[in-house]
């Protein structure tokens, strides 16, 4: 679902503005610091609640304001009047609401269901450099949009993980068996909803990596969270004794990882930033396919500063695989000349950012 109209207020240095979007492409340039970046940022906050700039949210707050207020307008059309209203208010002392069509929500995920995002940023080559949270949050991004009833069953075992680190915690071993069973159980219907998105997701991403560079040869291992060769249970009993001296559990689907690894070393330390960069862009493309293969429709995509770390051939790759998927995007540069250069779609809008301002610049027919 696209977005149709996007309204913001209090980000950063941006001036309040209402902005009418294209459904296709919506070319963003100005200089450093102009505020197009923020633009991208405050989308991807109404959908995930998180920036991709910042892991502090009262920085994203304009230092005059005492709140935040995003909203958008989506084309949707399952819905009666074709449209579907999402918005989102965060307050300094950390409050947030979240509505849809003026109806109360009650968490992120929510939001997250009816606005899917993908972010293609500067420093998105952290996703192989970063901790493996990184890489197990980005797998498990493309399983809650594929998989209905990950979210219940995630919420399950936090749960059922949370109780027994609170056993461990408080050195009751007697109450171990109780709740190494549910654990097991939990976990197992974990794994089993990411081997599933990991089979299909695998072949995709490998024939995505080839489109945008063929001389680039990175595989994916997935590490479930204990010994391969070993069930659960069995690691369970064998670390019972260590568990209970750290206080929390060592094993089990929160500590899977997405290995990315070239040959036998892990592709952080091969490849060199822009090889990094487009790897990632090949993994948060594979992630968008899928969903539209399952959803029907693409998720949006947000990327930031296209000619970072990127030559002209892979910006040209990787907007002809945009193109192809049919998504809605809103790509920033500094130069308007480079985004138009490295794409070339027959609808789109462009819009000039100058000191937090935005505006939008009328299309010019090159045939007239």
């Amino acid at each position: 679902m696209p977005i149709r109209q996007l309204s913001v207020s209090g980000v950063r240095n941006l001036a309040p503005l209402e902005l009418t979007a294209h459904p296709s492409v919506n070319f963003i340039y100005g200089d450093n610091g102009s505020g197009k970046s923020s633009l991208l940022e405050a989308i991807a906050l109404l959908s995930t609640g998180k920036s991709f700039r910042s892991n502090q949210i009262r920085q994203l707050i304009n230092h005059d304001a005492d709140r935040l207020e995003l909203s958008c307008v989506l084309e949707d059309p399952q819905a009666a009047d074709g449209d579907k209203e999402l918005y989102s208010l965060r307050l300094k002392n950390g409050d947030v609401l979240f509505r849809l069509n003026g109806s109360v929500l009650t968490s992120q995920a929510e939001v997250a269901t009816n606005l899917p995002v993908q972010v293609i940023e500067p420093n998105t080559f952290r996703l192989l450099v970063g901790s493996p949270e990184d890489r197990r949050q980005f797998l498990d991004w493309g399983v809650f949009h594929v998989e209905p009833g990950f979210i219940e069953e995630w919420r399950i075992f936090k749960k059922v993980l949370k109780q027994r680190n609170s056993v461990l915690k408080q050195k009751e071993e007697s109450w171990l068996d109780a709740w190494d069973s549910g654990f097991v159980e939990a976990s197992e219907k974990i794994h089993q909803y990411r081997i599933q998105y990991l089979e299909q997701f695998v072949p995709c991403f490998e024939e995505t990596l080839q489109a945008l560079d063929p001389n680039i040869a990175v595989r994916l291992h997935y590490y479930p969270g204990w010994e391969r060769d070993s069930r659960l249970e069995e690691v369970l009993e064998r670390q019972r004794e260590r568990d209970l001296q750290l206080g929390y559990t060592q094993a089990g689907p929160h500590r899977a990882e997405l290995r990315i690894r070239v040959d036998k070393l892990p592709a952080a330390d091969v490849l060199s930033r822009g090889q990094q960069k487009t790897v990632v862009a090949a993994l948060k493309l594979t992630q968008g396919i899928l969903f539209k293969q399952h959803c029907g429709t693409a998720p949006i995509y947000l990327v930031d500063d296209l000619a970072s770390e990127l030559d002209s051939g892979h910006r040209l790759a990787l907007c002809k695989l945009l193109e192809d998927l049919k998504c809605q995007v809103f790509i920033t540069s500094i130069e308007k000349q480079q985004l138009m250069d490295s794409w070339t779609p027959q609808d789109y809008k462009v819009f000039h950012v100058e000191r937090g301002e935005i505006r939008e610049e009328p299309i010019t027919d090159p045939s007239a």
